[in-house]
């Protein structure tokens, strides 16, 4: 009976002293509870996935999308007088082997051949010039004189470019309409272009058509004639070149 009275008052002591302990542990850890809480609230709201209120109700701003090429803002961009134009062809400037076919071409191809025969059969069948040469046997020697003219014009006038560095080819309009072209063709036979692609004044090809005539008029022809014969001679032969842009332009480009 002792003994379980015994046990009974030691059972009471461990539970009125653990009761005791658990008093003291939880009146330590209280006030530290809310000092942690509140260190670790903002990395909580910092790190936490799911937003507040305040940023639920909250639109995002919406990025402008580019505006296309027909935008009004953008008609500008191509339009801006600060950039520089593209031409519209690259130029190139011939070297002398190119001159120096050209030179050929001139000389001895169709053009050359095609010219002499026009001016003798002018000068036998419609305007008898020298009237001491006759017609049928005429016709030769006009033609051969005619052939000669335009070589030493030919060589006059690409030596001459050559020396003042211009380019004696020709070149079609970039434009359009009749007249444009037109206008074109009769620049180009007293205009070149120099090393950079800009037409100029061409003194050659205002020299060159009087060259030939000056020679054959005061050598072949008869004596009667003379430089004021090879000055009516190189006028007609410079208008032949107005001419002659005229088919190119047209026609059939020939340089």
């Amino acid at each position: 009976m002792r003994k379980l009275v015994v046990c009974k008052c030691l059972i009471a002591c461990y539970l009125f002293s653990y009761t005791i302990l658990s008093a003291q542990d939880v009146s330590q850890l209280a006030p530290v509870l809310p000092a942690q809480i509140v260190e670790l609230q903002p990395v909580a709201l910092t790190d936490s996935p799911i937003p507040s209120g305040s940023d639920t109700n909250t639109v995002p701003e919406e990025t402008p999308l580019p505006s296309g090429p027909q935008a009004p803002g953008n008609q500008n961009v191509n339009q801006n007088p600060n950039r520089p134009a593209l031409p519209a062809t690259t130029y190139v400037f011939p070297t002398d082997r190119e001159l120096g076919a050209y030179w050929v071409r001139n000389v001895l191809g169709p053009k050359a051949f095609i010219g002499a025969t026009i001016t003798a059969s002018w000068t036998t069948w419609v305007h008898l010039v020298p009237d001491e040469w006759g017609h049928r046997r005429g016709w030769g020697k006009r033609f051969g004189v005619a052939f000669l003219d335009n070589s030493m014009n030919e060589t006059a006038r690409v030596a001459l470019s050559v020396a003042m560095n211009q380019d004696p080819m020709y070149y079609r309009c970039d434009c359009t309409g009749t007249w444009a072209r037109t206008k074109h063709a009769i620049k180009l036979s007293f205009m070149s272009r120099n090393t950079s692609g800009a037409y100029v004044f061409a003194p050659p090809k205002i020299v060159a058509p009087f060259v030939g005539p000056l020679v054959t008029r005061n050598t072949i022809y008869p004596s009667r004639f003379d430089s004021s014969n090879a000055a009516a001679s190189g006028a007609y032969y410079l208008a032949g070149t107005v001419g002659w842009n005229l088919v190119r332009e047209f026609i059939y480009i020939w340089r």
